[in-house]
């Protein structure tokens, strides 16, 4: 189990910070996990989310990286296979880096307007992860996967995300504990697939 300090949460990535926009831009922040400065609200695969703190921290967009700097040799491998390396906890798709098992499994499906799905059995499976028989297609929040392995995949840390989103509320920094595998410096709980055990003194 991992003894990651939550505590840097908020400096996690600090170039990516949240849009300055005054006009709510929800509708759009849910298509691209963005946050809506007007609401005070973000978005990661279409789950509203309060804290922006935890919205920082998910760092849900990819980043260019310069091959030539990247010294890890799993990661160069991962580069080339839009694979993950368990080494550093990154994911790689077309080539950007993605800090987060969520997001990497997310970046590999599609983003869908929900409003828009015709098929019911999809527009359901947008709230509660499913797979459809026949379209052919999973939903892990508003993200489309065409094969079923994408779509497991994707699934377990969703559910994870979800229960830090409701946690949240109360700690931001077990919430982001739990997404991270990592320990809450506050509450003195460490994580591991979203649950969490007391550490001994």
């Amino acid at each position: 189990m991992k003894g990651i300090l939550i505590g840097s949460l908020t400096l996690l990535l600090a170039g990516c910070a949240a849009p300055t926009n005054t006009a709510c831009i929800c509708d759009l922040a849910k298509l691209n996990n963005g946050w809506c400065s007007q609401c005070a609200l973000g978005y990661v695969a279409g789950v509203t989310i309060e804290s922006e703190m935890l919205f920082e921290a998910l760092d849900a967009h990819g980043h260019d990286i310069d091959p030539g700097g990247v010294q890890c040799s799993s990661c160069r491998k991962a580069m080339e296979t839009d694979g993950f390396c368990d080494r550093c906890q990154v994911g790689w798709v077309s080539r950007q880096a993605y800090f987060s098992t969520l997001t990497y499994r997310l970046a590999k499906g599609q983003a869908k307007d929900v409003s828009k799905i015709r098929c019911p059995i999809c527009k359901v499976n947008a709230d509660q992860p499913g797979w459809c028989a026949s379209c052919g297609v999973g939903m892990v929040g508003n993200v489309a996967f065409p094969t079923k392995e994408g779509f497991e995949q994707a699934s377990k840390p969703y559910r994870v995300f979800l229960a830090a989103v409701e946690v949240a509320r109360n700690c931001e920094f077990c919430a982001g504990a739990m997404v991270f595998d990592g320990t809450c410096p506050v509450c003195k709980i460490s994580y591991l697939d979203g649950k969490g055990v007391p550490l001994v003194p």
